[in-house]
């Protein structure tokens, strides 16, 4: 059925479109967070990448978290 599409989005609307287009993956760096767009995201087939961020916005580099950062990343 054609070619597996991976979108990397961190915007709902975009990421509805793309649910409704096929899209094969959908990659949010932010984690999903929107807790109203789940019923969307749990009947299509996609496949989610569920990416970890420290903060918004754009990125820069900046030191890590004390501690364990799988800690960080699970409290996340």
């Amino acid at each position: 059925d054609g070619i597996p599409v991976s979108l990397d989005s961190y915007q709902p609307a975009t990421q509805a479109y793309a649910l409704s287009r096929g899209v094969a993956y959908l990659n949010d760096i932010r984690g999903f967070p929107d807790a109203a767009f789940y019923p969307q995201l749990a009947k299509s087939s996609a496949k989610l990448v569920v990416m970890h961020s420290v903060q918004d916005g754009q990125a820069d580099r900046r030191e890590a978290p004390a501690g364990d950062i799988m800690d960080h990343i699970a409290a996340f």
